[in-house]
């Protein structure tokens, strides 16, 4: 059996961590961690109190979601010596229970040749899941969130993150699907990540030519200049 570390970047995640604590936990054979990034809401306090280890770190808003997801794997080789995978999903997403199986088939028996695993992820307009704003069979927005803790994977781009350094990525249709729900968030947190991304593109001297703007994401640079963050 090869263990896996499920891990988050989270930010005043709180009314959405008993959903999200009672999935991951039930996948996370080799342990849970999460960088928080100044949670006020008791985000930091919940998770530690169900034994999840959490480190406090605004690496997003200071580096960027790539930079973040390469420290994710640097923090759990160090806290979770000797697991084998490490795979990362938001607070606000799922995997539906009927597809753990499928998870923990690709866990322990997929070829060497792979070195990170794609899901494709569906995005809903609400919490039912009745509408989706991609259809996965035709559109999946493949999602490169599992890999082999110890390979020379890196993830670059302060937005929209690209991985670098791997062997093979093993995209399947019948991969375990990501349910997303951001779009039914709160606006202010909705907002929040528009003013976010905005400042990590205008910031990202180095990559943010390789990927266009969002339609919103100039009213979100006026207003992230105003307000901050």
């Amino acid at each position: 059996m090869k263990h896996l570390v499920c891990c988050s970047n989270m930010l005043n995640e709180r009314p959405s961590l008993d959903r999200w604590l009672g999935w991951i936990k039930k996948v996370a054979d080799g342990g849970i961690l999460v960088v928080d990034g100044g949670s006020t809401d008791g985000t930091e306090e919940y998770l530690s109190e169900n034994g999840v280890i959490v480190i406090v770190d605004n690496i997003i808003q200071t580096e960027g979601y790539g930079p973040a997801r390469t420290h994710l794997r640097e923090m759990a080789r160090r806290h979770f010596p000797g697991n084998h995978w490490c795979a990362y999903f938001d607070a606000d997403e799922t995997l539906n229970e009927s597809e753990f199986h499928q998870l923990r088939f690709l866990k322990d028996y997929l070829k060497d040749d792979y070195d990170v695993i794609a899901f494709p992820r569906i995005d809903w307009h609400d919490e039912a899941m009745t509408k989706s704003e991609n259809e996965w069979r035709i559109s999946p927005d493949w999602q490169a969130r599992m890999t082999r803790l110890y390979s020379p994977i890196k993830y670059i781009r302060r937005l929209h993150e690209q991985i670098s350094g791997h062997k093979k990525i093993y995209a399947n249709p019948n991969n375990p699907k990501i349910n997303h729900f951001h779009r039914s968030a709160l606006q202010d947190k909705r907002d929040f990540i528009g003013r976010l991304c905005s400042k990590l593109h205008a910031e990202d001297t180095e990559w943010g030519s390789s990927y266009p703007k969002h339609p919103k994401e100039d009213f979100y640079y006026e207003q992230y200049k105003k307000q901050g963050l």
